[in-house]
């Protein structure tokens, strides 16, 4: 029995559609040049590096000087962008807790990513919040699935989880979670109204 429905953020839940020209639009650059630095050092700073250390070298990379108004201002607008649900998702969220089920984000992120999860409007939706730098563990590191499960105080099998890397889900699967590659949040409800043993919504009811 399915007692937590953990998801990851990014294409799960969230698909900010102005993640690269909001931030290139303040820094007056084009959105394919601030795209092109996105990813370069991504992985550390999810991993919990400092915010320093991964947008000093992308603004140096830019051309720009790396302030600390800049830095701050880029760290908090990022995590700010990932926090934007799409609406249909966070009605997969309501529909989830309609069943009484409870729920967790399980996410690479940085810390400012963390802190910004936690004040989202759509908090009060998830009950437990997993965040790679938090826990100095990032998928799809198998050490990050016993860590959470651990926390969470049930067994791996009592565990659905949805995420877009085939990495994760199958490092998820092979401690025990019972995994599912996004497709898109029809698919992922679909999913899980089998596995939790639930009803889905009728549309338009």
């Amino acid at each position: 029995m399915i007692a937590f429905v953990a998801f990851d953020l990014g294409k799960v839940l969230a698909s900010p559609a102005d993640l690269y020209t909001a931030p290139a639009a303040y820094l007056g650059v084009p959105p394919s040049a601030y795209e092109a630095v996105y990813r370069s050092g991504r992985a550390t700073y999810d991993g919990g590096g400092s915010r320093v250390e991964y947008w000093g070298p992308l603004l140096t990379g830019l051309g720009i000087e790396p302030t600390a108004e800049a830095i701050t201002h880029l760290a908090e607008l990022d995590a700010e962008l990932w926090i934007q649900l799409r609406p249909s998702a966070e009605a997969m969220l309501v529909t989830v807790y309609s069943w009484g089920l409870r729920t967790a984000l399980v996410s690479n992120g940085p810390l400012a990513l963390g802190r910004a999860v936690r004040f989202a409007e759509w908090a009060p939706l998830i009950d437990r919040v997993f965040i790679s730098s938090e826990l100095r563990l990032s998928k799809p590191d198998p050490a990050i699935f016993p860590a959470v499960t651990d926390q969470l105080g049930i067994a791996p099998e009592e565990i659905a989880f949805i995420d877009d890397r085939v990495d994760s889900v199958e490092a998820a699967a092979a401690f025990g979670w019972q995994s599912h590659l996004w497709v898109d949040d029809a698919d992922s409800l679909a999913w899980l109204a089998e596995v939790c043993g639930q009803v889905l919504p009728v549309q338009g009811a």
